[in-house]
């Protein structure tokens, strides 16, 4: 689906539009392949990085044409792989976005903010990218909160908080992957385009943002690698000494059946004539298993 906004400085509220204007934002999402044509040919854009936007596993990136810029990246996204590709465009005439599903927050920008002005697509780009920093910066923040809930929870952690540590590590990985790509692109943009000085300073506070989300994931991923450690010694001493207490109780066990066994021969033995000598027995076995117990409980638990 292709949609058409435009916002001068003159108008009050972006508007939507039914044809291309100069100085409009494009905003495409989900497109076919007759949508991918008529947008290459149209308005003479690389067919093969317009498919790369609607790639989830293409590499976060800024290229630069005669005419166009190319820049893709990563949006947080609720599923697995917990991101997804978004492409966006500079061209001279207007700046196009195009995803597979539609972001959060381009949802938000053709529907009932104002501050977008499309006529304007330096400071349009760095509308976006500050809004999909702060997506990232929630996430991130959201899935640090969970990780640190579990490495300071008082309980004893459960095969389920397991789980849940592993899903988060998966989702920070992938963030870590998108904050590595932010830097570069910053700083290619600052690099190569003109912005004025109050634009540069937002880039360059992107940059430290994703230096600092960056430096945030990787000491989560700190945390649950600690934290999955410490279950596994702690799993390991579990089967431990559950191996030890079965062993324990097979050899008591053993004492019985050696003293039971030997009195159960067709042969001539001791006290084999005095009443009650079953209980006599089973008390004496009960006494060696127990002086048995007794020792191995100091030796070896």
């Amino acid at each position: 689906m292709i949609t058409y906004y435009r916002r001068s400085l003159k108008d009050k509220e972006i508007k939507r539009l039914k044809n291309f204007q100069r100085g409009c934002w494009i905003n495409v999402i989900n497109p076919t392949n007759e949508e991918i044509d008529f947008l290459a040919q149209n308005f003479k854009l690389n067919k093969q990085n317009l498919l790369s936007g609607l790639d989830e596993n293409e590499v976060p990136r800024i290229e630069f044409e005669k005419d166009n810029i190319y820049i893709i990246v990563k949006t947080p996204y609720s599923e697995r792989p917990y991101l997804q590709t978004i492409l966006i465009i500079l061209a001279n005439n207007f700046i196009l976005t195009l995803s597979k599903i539609q972001p959060d927050f381009i949802a938000n920008m053709s529907t009932r903010l104002t501050r977008i002005v499309t006529t304007q697509k330096y400071k349009t780009l760095i509308i976006f990218l500050s809004k999909i920093n702060k997506e990232f910066e929630n996430e991130t923040i959201k899935t640090v909160k969970i990780v640190n809930a579990l490495a300071t929870s008082s309980r004893k952690i459960k095969e389920k908080d397991i789980y849940t540590l592993l899903k988060q590590e998966e989702k920070l990985n992938f963030y870590v992957s998108s904050y590595h790509y932010e830097k570069p692109i910053y700083e290619k943009l600052v690099r190569k385009l003109n912005f004025y000085e109050e634009d540069k300073d937002i880039i360059e506070d992107l940059i430290i943002d994703s230096e600092e989300g960056l430096n945030l994931c990787k000491s989560s991923l700190k945390t649950i690698s600690n934290i999955r450690n410490y279950y596994n010694i702690m799993m390991s001493t579990r089967i431990n000494r559950t191996i030890t207490v079965l062993t324990l109780f097979t050899i008591f066990l053993s004492v019985f059946t050696a003293v039971s066994g030997f009195y159960g021969m067709n042969v001539a033995l001791p006290f084999q004539n005095v009443p009650f000598i079953s209980i006599y027995i089973f008390v004496f076995s009960l006494f060696l298993g127990g002086i048995f117990l007794i020792f191995a409980k100091f030796k070896w638990l």
